[in-house]
């Protein structure tokens, strides 16, 4: 019997295998630090939270992957706005917030 994988259990499984090569203390930092900008500023972007504490040192998919589990465990919302670091060239990222409503 052939498995038809959707796109989404697709990307599900790579964040998985980058977040299992991935120092845990850069995931915990990267938490940290999201949890951190919620509190005092109400909202965060992963551009902010790496600006704060780095580059992952194994890859740079570890981020979205890092981001993503965060947000589906806080149920958190998100909005658009395009980068501000130079080398994003201006592309659309999201915006992370509580869900208020």
């Amino acid at each position: 019997m052939t498995t038809t994988h959707t796109g989404q259990d697709l990307k599900d499984a790579g964040c998985i295998k980058v977040l299992e090569n991935t120092p845990d203390q850069w995931v915990a930092d990267f938490e940290q630090q999201a949890t951190a900008l919620l509190r005092s500023a109400g909202s965060f972007t992963a551009e902010e939270v790496v600006t704060m504490i780095g580059q992952p040192p194994n890859h740079t998919n570890a981020i979205g992957a890092a981001c993503r589990q965060f947000v589906k465990r806080n149920g958190l919302l998100g909005s658009y706005e395009p980068a501000k670091s130079p080398s994003a060239h201006g592309r659309i990222i999201t915006r992370w917030h509580l869900n208020t409503y």
